[in-house]
């Protein structure tokens, strides 16, 4: 068990760690935030009456617009 945890730490180290500091934009995007400065909110689903347009947090909730 030890050594899966020391090659998950390693293949985390390897592989994100350096995308964060070449690309630190992309890790500092708070979709949440996005969505509620252009008035919608996080909803698991969309009314009929709103426009879903993009992923909250999770690829499970919805940015959803009033039409």
């Amino acid at each position: 068990m030890k050594i899966h945890l020391f090659f998950f730490i390693l293949l985390f180290w390897v592989t994100i760690l350096p995308a964060t500091k070449k690309y630190p934009q992309y890790g500092s995007l708070d979709l949440r935030r996005q969505c509620r400065k252009g008035n919608g909110r996080c909803r698991l689903e969309c009314h009929e009456s709103e426009i879903r347009i993009a992923f909250c947090m999770r690829p499970a909730t919805h940015c959803c617009l009033q039409k």
